[in-house]
């Protein structure tokens, strides 16, 4: 799976597969080559951008085998590793040394424990501290850094533009706190004595999150922003005034055969690649909140992989994911003349 995610997302990057605990797989004669020959089948030549061993010295595996603890091949993949950086053309753009201080001075920050830094306030000062007072030249240095992966600073709206993360566990955690398997990683009776039973159910029995169970989770620290950064992923939608639609948490499926639905079809097969894990639920978002804009009902039939919405005013839209051909059926219908 997130084999195919690099593949989607950035098709041109190197990736070296590493295998651990070497010292204690090779007791057993042949076990590498039958790893080797697992991984061989699993990614069956599908991923160009893998980097295998036989491309930095003779060996005939497709991933590293090494052992931290008894220093086993290291040298090897540190080797290899090098030899990705020498190759990517990207590294040899050239970067200010004022560019350079004002990064360094950013992740600096960790030291203090903090996960995200304001570029209003925090980050603006911080670069007119080392010689880059200019609005544009720090916007421009922070851009080039999150593309880089030195940081996270998304700019599709004020409040994420006003966000600099230098930690992105942070991000993950808190995003964990809602995408996640209620019947497993939720204790309800937490939610109970705060008085949010009642939305953490519906939360993870209905993919309906309360603004007061976001609040709650998030422990109030920058919810606007995690908010903004569902919407724009489209990994949640507003469903009304105080509560929000989270498509990832649907459980329920959708058992009716494909012929009962009706309307105009349209098709689109993945099958000659791979449907991206997510594809699904973001459609749903999107159309949900296009549904909430038109003035389209809330008389919506969800589940994890159907959902019928009215667009608009006469007009219906069916979704439907087939994850074993690979493939997203959408239907549209007029309800009336």
């Amino acid at each position: 799976c997130w084999l195919r995610s690099i593949k989607l997302h950035a098709p041109n990057v190197s990736v070296l597969l590493v295998g651990t605990f070497l010292a204690n797989v090779i007791i057993k004669k042949g076990n590498l080559q039958v790893i080797d020959k697992i991984l061989r089948e699993l990614t069956k030549g599908s991923f160009a951008q893998i980097r295998v061993p036989g491309e930095v010295e003779v060996d005939e595996l497709i991933y590293f085998p090494i052992d931290n603890r008894e220093r086993f091949r290291i040298d090897q993949l540190r080797r290899a590793v090098e030899q990705c950086a020498r190759d990517d053309q990207s590294v040899l753009q050239e970067v200010s040394i004022r560019s350079m201080a004002f990064l360094d001075s950013i992740l600096s920050e960790k030291q203090k424990q903090k996960a995200y830094l304001t570029f209003s306030d925090e980050v603006k000062q911080l670069g007119t501290n080392v010689g880059v007072p200019s609005i544009r030249e720090q916007e421009e240095a922070l851009a080039f850094f999150h593309e880089r992966g030195f940081l996270i600073h998304m700019t599709s709206t004020e409040i994420l533009k006003n966000i600099v993360v230098i930690n992105p566990q942070w991000l993950i955690d808190a995003l964990s706190k809602v995408i996640r398997d209620g019947s497993i990683h939720i204790d309800f009776q937490e939610f109970k004595t705060v008085g949010l039973e009642e939305d953490a159910r519906s939360t993870f029995e209905t993919a309906l999150a309360s603004r007061d169970f976001l609040e709650y989770v998030w422990k109030g620290d920058q919810v606007e922003f995690f908010i903004d950064l569902m919407k724009r992923t489209m990994l949640l939608s507003e469903w009304d005034r105080d509560s929000y639609l989270i498509p990832s948490l649907l459980r329920d499926r959708y058992v009716l055969p494909e012929t009962d639905i009706t309307g105009h079809w349209c098709l689109y097969n993945f099958s000659s690649g791979f449907l991206p894990t997510g594809v699904f639920q973001r459609l749903l978002c999107l159309c949900v909140e296009l549904s909430s804009r038109n003035g389209g009902n809330t008389n919506m039939k969800l589940f994890e992989n159907f959902a019928s919405i009215e667009l608009e005013k006469g007009s219906l839209v069916h979704l439907l994911e087939n994850k074993e051909a690979q493939a997203i059926s959408v239907f549209t219908e007029k309800t009336h003349a």
